[in-house]
């Protein structure tokens, strides 16, 4: 082999391997929405008695998987995945409360299972489409940008703000990038009385771990009550595992402490109160918002008890 034919060899490979590298092209938005579609499903909760309590949707992740925010299945007995005509029972298979990001085992389910990108090759103004069923409008698509990453003291992230419109029922959809790869799910939003085009997802690649932290959250939890049964009656230790209701307008103890906490803090600020004696406060931008998202993902029955220094909830 001549020296002149090895150097175009070479050549030839490291073209080929810089066209391999570049990013493929964006998909047009009807596109994007063509290929993810049948990956996204309305999710519908019932109690007991089959009466609906709430509405939100679904992202396909492997044969028979899918996942949701946990806040949608709250209260549930009966879960169902909808499209159309198609309907398919479900069953809560891995929850991971903290994130909100709850993973769903539905049997004969067989459909394509989106593509998830690491939240490492997301960066802030590049455009995404949320897809999912606001308001049980289903499959919706709204375009938009990924307004900033959220990070949190340590530099993880924690949230991908987004600009694409979300709505009740959104919750569990799929925002995804314009190569109809998934970037996140729709989790929750600011009501326009607070702000406008503020709508949040948790990061995509948080699904590959809901497994692991899910049993790891049931061990843990297993030997809380693995303790409590040892050392008090059963029942204390159901007392305990049944979050007592808060009577309005009042606060136990810990609230109680947790409220004399708060009236030192600045306005503006928001003290939010919940069943079993828990309660959240924030202060400063967007505080009600903070302080309502905060109980809501692990507290029942959350309330806003006072507002700066005014107690607004009547007894």
């Amino acid at each position: 082999m001549t020296h002149r034919t090895a150097f175009m060899i070479r050549a030839l490979l490291a073209a080929t391997s810089a066209l391999a590298a570049l990013p493929a092209a964006a998909l047009e938005p009807a596109e994007v929405f063509a290929k993810v579609a049948p990956s996204i499903w309305e999710v519908r909760v019932s109690n007991a008695e089959g009466q609906p309590l709430a509405l939100g949707s679904a992202v396909v992740i492997g044969d028979g998987l899918a996942v949701t925010n946990c806040h949608v299945l709250r209260g549930g007995k009966q879960v169902t995945l909808k499209r159309g005509n198609a309907s398919f029972g479900a069953r809560l298979l891995y929850p991971d409360v903290q994130r909100d990001l709850c993973q769903l085992r539905i049997a004969d389910f067989h459909y394509p299972a989106v593509s998830i990108v690491p939240s490492s090759m997301l960066v802030t103004g590049q455009k995404v489409y949320a897809i999912g069923n606001p308001l049980g409008f289903d499959l919706t698509i709204s375009e938009g940008l990924i307004s900033s990453l959220r990070h949190d003291d340590n530099g993880a992230l924690t949230a991908i703000q987004t600009s694409a419109a979300i709505s009740h029922g959104s919750s569990g959809g799929g925002l995804f990038d314009s190569n109809a790869r998934l970037v996140g799910i729709t989790s929750r939003m600011v009501s326009a009385v607070y702000g406008q085009n503020l709508n949040f997802a948790a990061p995509a690649e948080w699904i590959n771990d809901v497994p692991a932290r899910a049993q790891k959250a049931l061990a843990e939890r297993a030997a809380a009550a693995s303790a409590v049964s040892v050392n008090t009656p059963s029942a204390t230790a159901a007392a305990a595992a049944t979050p007592q209701p808060r009577k309005r307008g009042e606060l136990g103890p810990k609230s109680q402490a947790g409220f004399a906490e708060y009236l030192q803090k600045p306005w503006p600020k928001v003290f939010v109160a919940a069943d079993g004696d828990v309660f959240r406060y924030a202060w400063g931008q967007n505080a009600e918002f903070r302080a309502m998202s905060w109980c809501q993902e692990q507290y029942r029955n959350c309330s806003v008890y006072a507002r700066d220094d005014t107690i607004v909830e009547a007894k």
